[in-house]
């Protein structure tokens, strides 16, 4: 049993022209639906599919119970859950904003230092067996505008910037394609512009924080 890796040059932030380092990124071999998960533990611990369904029915609710009324959730060793939130408006003093301009964006989830060390000490890794025979930069087709974004997201949580074409080429877009596609974020607040002609760059917005 072993997951799989490829490997792909990192993006020339500073446009050098120089061959750059390679990075690690995991190629995930699909995913495993609920149904599977159930089927998984039911056949690893013997308990039945219908009591593991209404546990994991139970198990999501109080989590979003927990949740919701203001607390961290602490999953054993797996990790711990807290709610993260984002203002819908800009202002400059707490005075001008009030509760119902304050929403959930969604989860922040920290991993527990005992499920890491047992998952890198169970994890084997090998080179995906559909992997060019040189590095490339990622491409990935077919993807929903929200699974671009959190493209860029991943991208702009290791490095400052990006520019157009680095994004047309992670997310697997053409030019045209790719000035749309950073519009619309710059549109959302999920993304900001800097510079201009050549050397504009897209950097995180509040939004995207």
């Amino acid at each position: 049993m072993s997951a799989y890796y490829d490997l792909f040059e990192k993006p020339d932030v500073r446009q050098t022209g120089e061959q750059q380092p390679l990075y690690a990124r995991f190629m995930p071999k699909g995913t495993i639906g609920r149904k599977e998960f159930i089927d998984r533990v039911h056949l690893f611990t013997g308990l039945s599919r219908s009591l593991l369904e209404g546990a994991m029915a139970a198990f999501m609710d109080e989590l979003r119970d927990c949740l919701a009324d203001g607390w961290t959730v602490e999953l054993g060793e797996l990790g711990y859950f807290t709610p993260s939130l984002n203002c819908h408006r800009e202002v400059m003093e707490k005075k001008e904003l009030r509760a119902a301009s304050i929403g959930l964006r969604g989860l922040n989830f920290r991993l527990g230092k005992g499920f890491y060390k047992e998952l890198k000490k169970k994890m084997e890794l090998e080179r995906s067996p559909q992997s060019a025979s040189t590095p490339t930069s990622p491409v990935a087709p077919s993807l929903t505008l929200e699974q671009r974004f959190q493209l860029v997201d991943d991208y702009l949580r290791q490095y400052p910037c990006i520019n157009r074409a680095q994004y047309a080429r992670l997310a697997g877009r053409s030019y045209k394609q790719a000035v749309n596609d950073l519009n619309l974020f710059i549109e959302s607040g999920l993304l900001m512009r800097h510079g201009a002609g050549r050397n504009v760059v897209y950097v995180r917005g509040k939004d995207g924080e």
